[in-house]
């Protein structure tokens, strides 16, 4: 057997035990990002922001057949699994690549999606119905208040009719803290429009990251298993 092909089996099965392990790695990422997207959905609008995520599940499923499938395919030579496993290799890099580009495109319309819904969902605030509830978790959970700043309240129904901001601007440590702009001193002071985008930044981006590394390894290994395979008539490979 030529070092190349022998080179490229031990490549191969290393890399299949990494797929195993690669898979709950992508699942675990691909459920946080869905996880957290579901958190602020009422300010993202348009839910195709969460491809990328699901998109990383679905490969997560496909990278734990393959993880096995290669395994099982290198070790016993078998022509037929090795080719069942090249196919569906080429297509989760196929995957890994078309949610690169998506990540990419929907990257941009977060903040057009944020501006616009945050600015309805503010409107309707009246400390009662379910958008406020949604605004007031944003608010605690980023420690911000306003879309821009706590003064985009004055801008509000809520704050011309009460002449205050929700007590969810209110920082933690503030003491007898009104809501009133007159006390700035007491209120979160930063925007949530620029940290809630911050926030889906930093997942999206992640995300990204994370294909893209594993769309190397599964690159590295397509050209691994091409070796194998072109070298199966001169091997004895078993047809199973």
């Amino acid at each position: 057997m030529g070092i190349g092909s022998c080179t490229s089996k031990a490549c191969l099965i290393f890399i299949s035990l990494i797929f195993l392990v690669a898979a709950a790695a992508l699942a675990y990422v691909g459920i946080n990002a869905i996880i957290t997207y579901k958190q602020y959905e009422n300010f993202l609008g348009n839910m195709y922001v969460m491809l990328p995520s699901v998109i990383i599940l679905c490969v997560a499923v496909f990278m734990f057949i393959i993880g096995c499938l290669g395994f099982c395919s290198t070790i016993q030579e078998s022509s037929c699994g090795l080719g069942c496993f090249i196919t569906l290799i080429s297509i989760i890099l196929a995957a890994g690549v078309a949610s690169l580009v998506l990540g990419l495109v929907y990257k941009d319309k977060i903040n057009p999606e944020l501006e616009k819904n945050m600015d309805l969902l503010f409107q309707k605030y009246d400390a009662k119905n379910v958008e406020s509830s949604t605004v007031d978790f944003i608010q605690e959970e980023l420690q911000c208040c306003g879309i821009k700043n706590y003064t985009s309240w004055e801008n509000t129904t809520w704050y011309r009719t009460n002449h205050t901001v929700p007590k969810s601007c209110c920082m933690k440590n503030a003491t007898q803290c009104t809501g009133d702009l007159k006390e700035p001193g007491k209120l979160y002071n930063e925007g949530c429009e620029a940290k809630l985008e911050n926030v889906l930044h930093k997942v999206l981006s992640f995300s990204m990251l994370i294909i893209l590394g594993f769309v190397i390894i599964e690159l590295i290994c397509l050209i691994s298993l091409c070796v194998v395979y072109h070298k199966r008539d001169y091997q004895g490979y078993e047809i199973l």
